[in-house]
């Protein structure tokens, strides 16, 4: 049986993300949502999910860019003088082989953001992160151990297809396999018993650009299990793109995406029943695609 859980990232980042993602999880094929609690809109995300209870809602730790919960005090190795975190993941990654990131800071950031969700009263269904640094094995450790105290919540098991698709870019794809290989040291270093994670991921490869013709691509070739595939809906509006149009993400042209009648009628001749974290416990996964 093929299930597949359609993930939209960055919920709360601006108000034009907020309204994709809900229009993707009402018109569309969106079943859950990661909110990101450091993001600008994040009160007006939790508003939404409010009046939405069948949005599965988890929680997207982020490590980088955005600006911590905690403040410069608390952190003094992972944000610069504003409280912001490293720019990007690769600045992350340079600076903890280095040696330079205090871990017991990143344990308590991540335990504030996740203090800052359940203070919502939203339910907690799945862990995952901006740029999927919780499969970093230092940062996979932490948040493997603040996740055993918690009920019926996932983490993302971003381990992602290991060929590539026609329309993927080699770098992006080489980046995959970099990803992959990432995962793959996170459970060997950690050993059973794995948390609650789906069979793996797709999307990484197309991030910000999954049009409907490599979206259909990807639904093809979903195999048997429990996957999620990845995505970042939203509206081409004027502060999302001036925030972060260094991304390169085409939010509005996934919105179409995932909102298209024919992408409806491809999980019907695949044979893919859609779900959600929340509907899926339960599923015993034995991570076959790594």
């Amino acid at each position: 049986m093929k299930q597949l859980i359609v993930n939209a990232d960055d919920f709360g980042l601006t108000a034009g993300v907020n309204r994709g993602i809900l229009q993707a999880f009402q018109d569309g094929i969106v079943t859950s949502a990661s909110l990101l609690v450091t993001g600008s809109a994040f009160e007006e995300a939790v508003n939404l999910a409010r009046e939405n209870p069948e949005l599965d809602i988890g929680l997207h730790l982020t490590l980088v860019e955005e600006q911590a919960v905690l403040g410069r005090e608390g952190l003094p190795t992972l944000v610069d003088e504003t409280g912001r975190f490293p720019r990007t993941s690769s600045e992350f990654f340079r600076r903890a082989v280095l040696g330079r990131i205090n871990w017991t800071e990143v344990e308590r950031e991540i335990a504030a953001q996740i203090a800052r969700f359940h203070k919502t009263g939203l339910q907690l269904s799945h862990l995952d992160s901006h740029q999927h640094l919780h499969m970093f094995p230092p940062v996979f450790q932490i948040v493997r151990r603040l996740a055993r105290g918690m009920d019926n919540v996932w983490i993302r098991n971003s381990a992602g297809p290991w060929r590539k698709l026609p329309d993927v870019r080699m770098g992006r794809w080489i980046r995959l396999l970099g990803l992959n290989l990432t995962c793959l040291s996170a459970r060997a270093l950690h050993g059973r018993p794995l948390p609650q994670m789906p069979d793996g991921m797709y999307g990484f490869e197309v991030s910000g650009c999954l049009t409907r013709r490599v979206l259909e691509q990807i639904l093809r070739k979903i195999p048997d299990g429990l996957y999620e595939l990845v995505c970042h809906p939203g509206e081409d509006d004027v502060d999302t793109r001036t925030r972060y149009s260094h991304w390169g993400y085409q939010w509005a042209e996934e919105l179409k995406a995932l909102t298209a009648p024919e992408t409806q009628v491809v999980l019907k001749e695949h044979g893919i029943a859609l779900t959600s974290f929340a509907r899926a416990f339960g599923y015993k996964s034995d991570l076959k695609s790594e």
